[in-house]
């Protein structure tokens, strides 16, 4: 049976009081960079200039903005020069400023701004876990989808850790001879 949790039930968990009362959504802004240059280092690259492509190998780092990936392999299709869709395999880690998320592959595709995560994904923000066997998220609306579906148990697992409360203040005795209690006299 398919389990799909929506981060957005994250993002809920996340505003609750007991739960998380500072914690943001992991993907809240991931969106805003889609439109900024695409940066990739890898220890070697090989291009085919006929079909557009080019496989990146060996510690790859790609960066657009605040988006962060890494990846053992990565493959770009470049039609014109202009990229239009990254495929990371391997050791795959997507990380923003609110958290990340990691699997075995990942495409991304950049037209619809939209990255699909496969293998053991497990989505963290802090020490919330969150852990499934697919993960799609839509990078325009901040939006993702985690799914347990083929995984062990079929089921989508999550660990959510609280804040602690915040200590009150103690109560520190006025020094005496600030106040005095009322003096009572016996009445006759």
């Amino acid at each position: 049976m398919t389990r799909t949790a929506l981060i957005a039930a994250f993002a809920f968990v996340c505003s609750s009081p007991i739960a998380f009362a500072q914690t943001p959504n992991p993907f809240s802004g991931m969106g805003r960079d889609s439109d900024k240059p695409i940066a990739i280092a890898a220890d070697t690259t090989t291009a085919d200039l006929r079909s557009e492509t080019a496989t990146y190998a060996g510690n790859v780092r790609v960066t657009q903005g605040d988006l962060k990936l890494r990846s053992d392999t990565l493959s770009i299709k470049a039609a014109k020069g202009t990229i239009s869709r990254i495929e990371a395999k391997g050791n795959v880690v997507l990380a923003s400023p609110q958290g990340q998320a990691t699997g075995a592959t990942a495409t991304y595709d950049i037209a619809q701004r939209e990255v699909r995560m496969g293998g053991k994904v497990v989505l963290a923000q802090g020490q919330n876990i969150l852990r499934g066997t697919s993960l799609v998220i839509n990078l325009a609306t901040g939006r993702a989808a985690l799914s347990g579906q083929g995984g062990t148990s079929g089921r989508v697992e999550g660990v959510f850790v609280p804040l602690k409360n915040p200590k009150m203040p103690a109560i520190v005795p006025k020094p005496a001879g600030e106040e005095k209690p009322a003096e009572t006299k016996p009445s006759p």
